[in-house]
């Protein structure tokens, strides 16, 4: 039987993104081992959660390989370790297919690979879940990561990009045959809210009827950039167009406005104390970690994605799904998804008044103009939907 090695640098990169490849492959014939580090992971999931990540691939006959961590680029000894771990397998096995990515992992991996693509023709496969280096990235970044990717595209036999920059730029370099994909694929019809669930959850939250509701979802780490919408709430209150505690009754704020943050993650006490801080307590909320999202975006009007830096946003692409009308940050990834004006609007992720902007041109659109970008955006994802991704997939593993 064939054989094939699904790598990651985390066994989240693996059952968050790689699922359906390892059926796909499965389905053409060939058994996979899954190779990652199992502990090095920044979700903080409960046991319970990584007993059922384990299960997934258990579930589906994996045979997993724990390896060293792969996460600091100067912990030389992992790396090293790792390295050393993934070439014995390769070259024990023979794999046909190698798929690896992430930046050092698939680095590592397709070093390991070298001798096993020369005596065995195992072929490389590279997935670019958002190169390091990109428009705006630090010189020092474009310096190290571009050059190491470049370099290492001579041992890739397919490299596959995400988005239309990182396809541009891939282009440059000399592996065997590059390609863009839509993604890792979205499930369209994922989020099915229960029956009154915006009355439900705003009743829940406290939320008012006329009071707008603005979402984000996602880990809270620096790069998603939260604090950017704090800050411009903060400019808005200050302005005096942001209800809140103590306005003055005799000037009626423009907007009563409630921002929702789902998910968690280790800059969470940071963010609880900028949003004491800052005096926005009665208009921000932080909702740790939700098992019904889809009621909290059936209860929310406007998603705000301010990233700093994505490859393609699973998250933003999940609220576009569900006909939300989206402001987020002018980035690679989200330019490929959003046009602005159209199923949204674009901002500086790094100025806040930028953000402020996007905000105001949001809010003035009353709920039809609102409905109408949310329509735009199902009919985007319609070119970006898991199923066709699939198909896209299963054509490029049964032609390498």
């Amino acid at each position: 039987m064939k054989k094939a090695l699904m790598h990651a640098h985390t066994a989240y990169m693996v059952t968050q993104f790689n699922i359906d490849n390892i059926k796909i492959l499965q389905d053409l014939g060939y058994t996979v081992d899954v190779a990652c580090c199992w502990q090095d992971d920044d979700s903080a999931l409960s046991p319970e959660a990584m007993v059922q990540r384990r299960k997934k691939l258990d579930d589906l006959g994996c045979r997993i390989i724990e390896t060293a961590s792969l996460r600091k680029i100067f912990n030389i000894g992992e790396l090293s370790k790792a390295y050393k771990q993934i070439k014995a397998e390769v070259e024990a096995n023979q794999y046909e297919i190698v798929h690896t990515q992430s930046p050092i992992g698939g680095v590592i991996c397709r070093l390991a690979c070298r001798k096993a693509r020369k005596l065995y023709g195992t072929k490389v496969i590279y997935a670019a879940h958002g190169f390091h280096f990109f428009k705006g990235a630090s010189a020092i970044n474009w310096l190290i990561y571009y050059n190491v990717e470049k370099w290492c595209a001579r041992f890739t036999d397919l490299l596959i990009t995400i988005n239309k920059e990182d396809y541009e730029n891939a282009k440059k370099f000399k592996a065997k045959e590059v390609v863009y994909v839509p993604g890792a694929g979205v499930d369209t019809h994922k989020f099915v809210a229960s029956e009154g669930a915006r009355n439900k959850i705003r009743s829940e939250l406290g939320i008012k009827d006329d009071e707008i509701v603005l979402l984000s979802v996602g880990e809270l780490i620096p790069r998603k950039n939260h604090a950017e919408v704090l800050r411009a709430l903060k400019i808005m209150k200050d302005r005096g167009v942001l209800a809140h505690e103590d306005c003055d009754e005799r000037v009626q704020p423009k907007y009563k406005i409630k921002y929702l943050i789902a998910g968690r993650g280790k800059i969470e006490t940071e963010l609880k104390e900028q949003i004491k801080n800052l005096g926005l307590t009665d208009n921000v909320m932080m909702l740790g970690f939700r098992t019904d999202i889809a009621d909290v975006f059936a209860a929310s009007d406007i998603y705000v994605f301010p990233s700093h830096q994505e490859g393609l946003p699973v998250a933003l692409m999940e609220a576009m799904s569900v006909e939300m009308p989206v402001v987020c940050s002018k980035i690679r990834g989200n330019t490929d998804l959003i046009v602005d004006g159209e199923g949204g609007y674009l901002f500086d992720s790094k100025d806040a008044k930028s953000l402020v902007a996007a905000l105001n041109k949001a809010l003035v659109d009353n709920e039809t103009r609102r409905a109408e970008m949310g329509q735009i955006n199902v009919e985007t994802m319609k070119s970006f939907d898991k199923e066709r991704v699939n198909e896209v997939m299963k054509e490029l593993y049964s032609n390498i």
